[in-house]
């Protein structure tokens, strides 16, 4: 077998392994990426990047973070950030400039850096990333505000920030000074990016709005359009390719007519996977001499950017805002480093060597130990702070009951009776108002658009469950809502038999099925009306599961279990049924025959 080709299957096989660990025990993928690196790298000296990708290897990256920026242009909805607009262009520019500052004065204090690389690595650390504030928001939730705020910043500052490290690379290393210069390289930077973006924006654009692209061709075109932009927006600026790709994403994301779910959906996938493949390569460069390189003046460096730099920075740009103290505290907790400031950092390092700039070999080691440094103390951080300003969901055990009519409200109810937080969300203004008039939580609109509305509430809530009389509605909510939640906690009753002769829906559509696969909403809707109820009943050591059964009868249905604040729902793919698992301490909700 080829050599080359095992280690292009180990290197892939490997980004998957590390990152699939990492969900596994829930900690940043990162950190866990990063040591596959170094000890693949320097430690072991199996893997040599260079020696495998060549000349190429660079430039694949600087491409490769292209289009993890597409796709996160491609989650930017303008709706999203219209209260917070003045905050957003605060961050990434006042607080952009503040972070630049401060991290260039501490790399010269700290780490004794020559102005030069001390103020090429202050741009470079300035920037924070999609990859890395997407897990952190994902895990903690806060109010859709701030979790809007703190996405859009991740992504724009990603090419703000390598504007400045061009800015610096050519004015400081190239140019040697000039205003003129400065300003030459800023306009070329952002001319180039946002044309080539929106050039590129117009035809893929028509194109899709005029259907004349296969469906399944869709992501594919999507993908090479992002590759066009950049590439045509860096051979003009360098990096400016960042920016293309971020104003296309954003371009196409905010058309409502355009239907881009298919190259969102690819490019997560993607996105994913060159996360993994880069973190290992680039913390692969690195030499053992680079890491010895590290000193005590990291600490100080981290220290300053984590307690000093982003507070002032939140501080200055929520000033007079709509956020609250805490939610101004918690957007200060949040700016973890990502794979953007590890790219830049490995390529500018290669470019001042090559020119004899002394001390050029250390900042790749010095970006990664900011990296590491940043993401664990904001990966781990976040959550408890969040908790603590009490800005993150103590439970996601909730549900989303989709529809409130009569079976809805009667399932719907008993939950929030048994301290379940439910949420009703209807197209019916009358049973949304009946909802709402006995106290429920409720939402008046359509969930299946093509984005979930962001006035959703979605706090306290971490699974579905579709229960209309429209089998078809039910579907389309729970595919809906597997994104936001994962399949394995969307739920639809079962869908109503067809006639003789034609066959069940497919199983690959929509969610698990609630309950029984034969229970239709038309069953329980007769059950109810012949009397039905939902009991709650708590097992005890001395009334136990069998004792529940003899109550329950050959009638009974088993529905919910409750333990403590963990909500199990009896679904017909379930491994064990509820009762198999079932415990003293447990609350059953189960209906009674009619």
């Amino acid at each position: 077998m080829d050599s080359a080709v095992f280690e292009i299957a180990s290197l892939v096989a490997l980004a998957v392994a590390a990152t699939w660990l990492a969900a596994r025990l829930n900690v940043p993928s990162i950190v866990v990426l990063l040591v596959t690196g170094v000890v693949m790298g320097p430690v072991l000296q199996v893997l040599d990047p260079d020696a495998l990708a060549g000349d190429v290897l660079l430039p694949l990256v600087s491409v490769s973070v292209g289009l993890i920026l597409f796709e996160g242009g491609l989650s930017l909805r303008f709706r999203e950030i219209a209260s917070s607009q003045r905050v957003l262009w605060l961050l990434v520019t006042v607080g952009v400039l503040v972070t630049w500052a401060l991290g260039a004065l501490s790399a010269s204090a700290f780490l004794g850096f020559p102005s030069g690389l001390a103020v090429l690595l202050g741009a470079i650390l300035t920037v924070s990333g999609p990859t890395v504030i997407g897990p952190i928001l994902t895990s903690v939730r806060p109010r859709q505000s701030v979790s809007s705020l703190l996405k859009w910043e991740s992504i724009v500052i990603d090419p703000i920030g390598a504007m400045l490290a061009v800015i610096a690379f050519e004015v400081i290393f190239v140019a040697e000074g000039g205003g003129s210069n400065v300003l030459r390289t800023a306009g070329l930077f952002v001319a180039d990016g946002v044309v080539a973006g929106l050039v590129v924006a117009v035809p893929t654009g028509y194109a899709l709005r005029r259907h004349l692209i296969p469906e399944r061709l869709v992501p594919l075109v999507g993908m090479t359009a992002a590759l066009i932009a950049f590439a045509a927006a860096d051979v003009l600026a360098q990096e400016s390719g960042l920016l293309a790709t971020t104003v296309l994403g954003l371009s196409l994301a905010n058309r409502k007519e355009l239907r881009t779910k298919s190259i969102i959906q690819f490019s997560e996938v993607l996105q994913t996977l060159l996360v993994g493949l880069l973190f290992i390569i680039l913390s692969a460069r690195l030499t053992r001499e680079q890491l010895s390189e590290i000193s005590i003046g990291v600490v100080g460096l981290v220290l300053v950017l984590v307690l000093v730099a982003r507070p002032l920075v939140a501080w200055l740009a929520t000033w007079r805002s709509e956020f609250s103290a805490r939610e101004r505290g918690f957007i200060g907790s949040v700016a973890p480093r990502g794979i953007v400031a590890a790219a830049v950092a490995s390529v500018f390092a290669l470019e001042l060597e090559e020119m004899g700039v002394e001390g050029a070999e250390v900042l790749p080691p010095i970006t990664f130990a900011v990296i590491v440094g940043t993401v664990l103390i904001y990966g781990f951080g976040a959550g408890p702070l969040a908790r603590w300003l009490g800005l993150a969901e103590k439970s996601s055990q909730g549900v989303v009951i989709v529809g409130a009519g009569q079976v809805e409200r009667f399932l719907g109810d008993a939950l929030a009776e048994a301290g379940v937080t439910v949420l009703f969300a209807t197209t019916s203004r009358r049973d949304e108002v009946d909802a709402r008039l006995v106290g429920r939580r409720t939402y008046y609109g359509n969930l299946i658009d093509h984005e979930l509305p962001l006035d959703l509430d979605l706090s306290g809530i971490g699974r579905v469950l579709a229960m209309t009389p429209n089998d078809e509605v039910n579907t389309l909510a729970t595919e809906r809502f597997a994104e936001v939640f994962g399949a394995g906690e969307t739920y639809q009753l079962a869908a109503t038999p067809f006639g003789p002769g034609i066959e069940a829906p497919s199983e690959a559509f929509g969610g698990r099925t609630l309950f029984d696969a034969g229970l239709t909403y038309a069953d329980l809707a007769r059950r109810i009306d012949e009397g039905a109820e939902i009991k709650r009943t708590k097992l005890t050591s001395g009334f136990n599961v069998e004792h529940l059964r003899e109550e329950m009868g050959p009638g009974g249905l088993t529905l919910f279990l409750l333990r403590n604040q963990q909500l199990f729902i009896r679904a017909t793919d379930a491994p064990r049924r509820i009762l198999d698992r079932a415990q003293p301490g447990d609350t059953v909700l189960w209906l009674t025959s009619p």
